[in-house]
C-alpha cells in the first residue's frame, strides 16, 4: 500500500510528446466561449494556460467597474481559502484575509448587477456555455494551518469540512447561475514544494531528491475527498458537466520527465525566487519572494518551483499541456455529446476504486507523518 503513490502517477513519455498537438485539436472542437475562474490570484497563470488550450480569450480580472461578462473574468484573491475565517478560528488558527466565499459573493454581485434575475438578463444562456474554473480549491486552507504550527494529522481532520464546502460551492452556482460546466481541480503534491520540504526537513543526509510522504499522503486524501464530492454532485445533477482534473497526476508527470521538458536536475528541488544557498532548497521561511536579500534567478524556465509554495509560469504550462495530452488526466473527458449510460458506469467504477482507499489512506497519514519518499 505504500508504494500505491509512486506506482499511480507513472506518465509514458510520449503523453507529453503530443501535448500541443492535442492542445490544438481542442482548441477546433471546443464547444466553449469564456472562462470564470475561482482560487489563488498566484496561480492566475494557470487559467490563461487553460484559455489558451482551450482556444478561449484570456480572462480579464475582477473590478467593480469595467468588466465585460461575456468574456470570462478571474475572480481569484492572493491567499485564498476555502473555510471561512470562522472555521479556522474555531479550530484555533488565525483567521486569513481573503476567503473562496468572497470570490463567489462577487461573482453573484456582478451577475445580478442590473438584473432581477438571470433569466432576465440572458447571462444565464452565457453561463451554460462557460467553464467555471475552481483552481487547488482547498490548498491554501491547508498550507495556511500548516504555517500556523497545526500538524499533518491535525490538519487532516480539516479535510470534510473543506470538501463539504467546495462543493456547496458548486452546487450554489448550479442552482443560482444555471452553470452547467465545471472544471475543479485537485491539490498538487504538496510534500514535493520547498517550503513544506524545508518545515518537514529530512531525517537523513541523502542527497536523493526527495518528496514528504507523509504530506503527498494527505494531498491524496484531500483528492480522493474530493473525488467523490463531485462524483456525488454528478449523481444528482446528470445534466451538468463537472470534470475533475488531476493536478496530483499532471505535477508527477512534469516531475518525472523534467529534463525532457527542460527542468534542470540539479536545481529540481529549488526556488527560483529565494535566497541562495540558504538550505538544500534555497528557500528562507522567514524570507518571502520580494523582500530584501531575496532574489530571483536569471533562468527561471529551467526551474519548476518559483518561491516555496508556488510553481513557475512555466511549469504550470507544462502541468496544463499534460493534462489535457491524453486520456487519465482529467474526468470525463471534456466532450460535447457524450453517451450519458456509459458514462455513468464509467463514473461508479471510478467511485467504487476509489472509495476502497480512504480509509487506508488516513491510516497511511498517521504512520508515514514524518518520512520522505523518492518522487
Amino acid at each position: 500500500m505504500a508504494s500505491l503513490t509512486n506506482h499511480c502517477f507513472f506518465l509514458v513519455l510520449p503523453l507529453i510528446i503530443f501535448a500541443a498537438s492535442s492542445a490544438k485539436a481542442q482548441k477546433e472542437s471546443s464547444p466553449f466561449y469564456s472562462i470564470y475562474s475561482f482560487g489563488d490570484s498566484d496561480s492566475t497563470s494557470t487559467s490563461d494556460h487553460l484559455a489558451a488550450v482551450l482556444g478561449l480569450p484570456s480572462l480579464q480580472y475582477y473590478t467593480e467597474e469595467g468588466v465585460e461578462f461575456e468574456s470570462g473574468i478571474s475572480f481569484m484573491t492572493p491567499g485564498a481559502t476555502v473555510m471561512s475565517p470562522f472555521s479556522f478560528i474555531k479550530n484555533g488558527i488565525p483567521a486569513p484575509q481573503q476567503s473562496h466565499h468572497s470570490q463567489i459573493s462577487a461573482f453573484m454581485k456582478l451577475f445580478y448587477k442590473d438584473c432581477f434575475s438571470f433569466h432576465d438578463c440572458g447571462r444565464n444562456k452565457v453561463l451554460q456555455k462557460a467553464i467555471v474554473f475552481m483552481d487547488q480549491p482547498g490548498f491554501n486552507d491547508y498550507k495556511h494551518s500548516l504555517l500556523h504550527t497545526k500538524s499533518i494529522s491535525e490538519v487532516s481532520k480539516l479535510v470534510p469540512d473543506v470538501v463539504e464546502t467546495i462543493k456547496s460551492s458548486i452546487e450554489q452556482l448550479i442552482k443560482d447561475a444555471e452553470a452547467k460546466h465545471f472544471v475543479v481541480t485537485g491539490i498538487i503534491p504538496m510534500g514535493c514544494l520547498p517550503g513544506f520540504r524545508t518545515m518537514f526537513p529530512e531525517d537523513d543526509n541523502s542527497r536523493k531528491i526527495k518528496c514528504h510522504k507523509g504530506l503527498n499522503l494527505f494531498a491524496t486524501l484531500h483528492n480522493d475527498h474530493l473525488w467523490q464530492a463531485l462524483e456525488e454532485l454528478r449523481l444528482k445533477y446528470p445534466e451538468v458537466e463537472i470534470i475533475y482534473a488531476d493536478y496530483y497526476k499532471a505535477f508527477m508527470a512534469v516531475l518525472r520527465n523534467h529534463a525532457f521538458l527542460g527542468f534542470k536536475t540539479k536545481t529540481l528541488m529549488k526556488v527560483c525566487c529565494g535566497s541562495a544557498g540558504r538550505g538544500p532548497f534555497n528557500f528562507d521561511p522567514l524570507k518571502q519572494c520580494g523582500e530584501k536579500g531575496v532574489v530571483a534567478c536569471y533562468d527561471r524556465a529551467s526551474h519548476i518551483h518559483w518561491d516555496g509554495f508556488r510553481l513557475t509560469p512555466e511549469a504550470w504550462k507544462n502541468m496544463i499541456d499534460t493534462l489535457f495530452s491524453k486520456k487519465g488526466f482529467v474526468f470525463p473527458e471534456f466532450k460535447l455529446e457524450r453517451d450519458h449510460g456509459a458514462a455513468t458506469a464509467e463514473r461508479h467504477h471510478h467511485s467504487k476504486v476509489y472509495g476502497r482507499f480512504r480509509d487506508g489512506l488516513r491510516h497511511l497519514l498517521e504512520l508515514h507523518a514524518n518520512n520522505v519518499v523518492d518522487y
